[in-house]
Order: structure tokens, then C-alpha cells, then sequence
């Protein structure tokens, strides 16, 4: 399970989920926060800050909850 990932994510160097795993609580990754929406074969441009990273994460949509509405809707067609 992860908290909700919101657009004003890593803004100031707060808002950032926190984790507990094996080594303690840290802040969750960029590449973490897009793996929770589903962008699981992503690649970051080098010069694009952490900020703007958890920003975009936040702002996405998560794929499989998309691919189900439109499933739905398909259906109801």
C-alpha cells in the first residue's frame, strides 16, 4: 500500500511519502512513486530535478485504474 502521491510532492522537501523497510523510515523515490502508478519501464532525463520527478508522479494517473474505466465503458457501450 502507499499514501496518496500528490502534485506538491518534494515541494520545499516535504509531502513525500515516508517508507519503513529493512533499514529504517526514508522517503520514497521518484522511480518508486511512478512504479505505484504504474509506469513500472520508465526512464529519467538526467537534468530533470527529484522535485519536478515527484511533481509529475503526483500529477499522473495510475495506468491500471484507467485501463479498468475504460473497460467498464467499453462494456457499456
Amino acid at each position: 500500500a502507499c499514501p496518496t502521491l500528490t502534485a506538491n510532492m518534494g515541494t520545499g522537501g516535504h509531502n513525500v511519502p515516508l517508507l519503513l523497510d529493512d533499514f529504517g523510515i526514508r522517503k520514497l523515490t521518484p522511480k518508486e512513486c511512478f512504479n505505484f502508478q504504474g509506469f513500472n519501464k520508465i526512464k529519467f532525463p538526467k537534468e530533470v530535478p527529484n522535485t519536478q520527478l515527484y511533481k509529475q508522479a503526483g500529477n499522473s494517473v495510475t495506468i491500471k485504474l484507467i485501463e479498468k474505466i475504460a473497460e467498464k465503458i467499453k462494456e457499456s457501450l
